[in-house]
């Protein structure tokens, strides 16, 4: 692993000599080096991507040799179910939501299910709704945090349910038998007609293995949901600032193109891409290029800064950059190659 510096460089450098092949492609990557700051908890280490001239795919070069470090307690995913409490109203209003839905979710529901869903649900959740997942499935999430979305599954009438995650501080037993397991992918067996990844394949150091096992792990007929950040507008316009290069955690950063030259090599279809981006990639690449660590302002302070006109104006380009296929982010759903057909 490298050496964490500090940034007294130019962001991007050209480095001629640099031979280095790309992880994804595994092409010739070219010699563009970025220097990206830490910025989430505003340690501001340095780190460098390559970014290949070919699949246009960025990845970490000089990781930290304990990046545990970036990964503590207060990490957004180990919070208490993996976000901040809402208020008492909301939750009821999705307690509501639930008890009506229990039996029909993800099937044929009633107008005012699907505006409470649309008002009240999360990306996480939505996605999962497309996959089209019965009850009776084997469910695996993976870098799952504390287990948020698992816990709603299980309300909503999913029983066989199983939560793994590298970076959790310990494993926990909820009730009902439903586990979050302190542990790598790598380190489990068995197969499972479902395995989610949300925003969790971008921090794994050996992405083509973690496919391959994907493939391997899933059952007949099985399918696997993949949400992971894009490389495209908000890279190109915010550059190193761009909030989701996310360094050190995000060791590679994908376009669609890599992701499916990858996919498709280890084994695995895509049958569907969903950009699902967020003003997020706006604002939040504004707080770093004003030197603004992301932790350190709440959204109520954020929309003091920015203005709530600016917020919601945010949100409708991101809309406008999902139908336009340049949204930062994605969610790729895939079956096995072997059951085409």
């Amino acid at each position: 692993m490298g050496t964490v510096q500090r940034l007294s460089d130019p962001v991007t450098i050209s480095q001629p000599g640099l031979k280095g092949i790309c992880e994804v492609c595994k092409g010739e990557a070219g010699s563009k080096i970025h220097l990206v700051r830490e910025m989430m908890f505003g340690f501001r280490d340095v780190f460098q991507y390559l970014e290949c001239d070919s699949c246009g795919c960025l990845q970490l070069v000089n990781g930290p040799e304990d990046l545990g470090r970036y990964y503590p307690p207060s990490y957004a995913t180990f919070g208490r179910n993996g976000t901040n409490e809402p208020n008492r109203v909301l939750v009821r209003v999705r307690e509501y939501v639930r008890k009506r839905r229990n039996r029909s979710y993800f099937e044929d529901a009633s107008w005012l299910d699907r505006l409470l869903e649309s008002q009240y649900e999360y990306p996480q959740l939505k996605s999962f709704a497309q996959i089209g997942a019965t009850r009776g499935m084997a469910i695996l999430d993976v870098g799952c945090g504390s287990g948020r979305l698992l816990l709603d599954l299980q309300k909503l009438g999913y029983k066989n349910l199983l939560g793994v995650d590298r970076y959790l501080p310990e494993s926990t037993n909820y009730a009902d038998g439903l586990k979050v397991v302190k542990a790598a992918f790598e380190d489990l067996a068995g197969a499972w007609d479902v395995i989610m990844f949300h925003h969790a394949f971008e921090h794994m150091s050996d992405p083509a293995n973690v496919l391959r096992l994907t493939a391997d792990r899933l059952a007949p007929g099985g399918r696997c949901l993949i949400r992971i950040p894009l490389v495209g507008w908000a890279w190109r316009h915010y550059g190193v600032d761009w909030v989701q290069l996310d360094a050190p955690r995000h060791l590679f950063l994908y376009t669609e193109k890599s992701f499916r030259l990858l996919a498709h090599r280890e084994g695995l279809r895509v049958q569907k891409v969903r950009y699902d981006s967020t003003g997020f990639q706006f604002w939040g690449s504004e707080l770093y290029r004003r030197d603004i660590p992301l932790r350190k302002l709440s959204i109520r302070r954020v929309k003091s800064l920015l203005g709530t006109g600016q917020m919601k104006d945010y949100e409708r380009r991101a809309l406008e950059l999902n139908d336009q296929g340049l949204g930062d982010q994605a969610v790729f759903y895939l079956t096995r190659a072997a059951d085409r057909g």
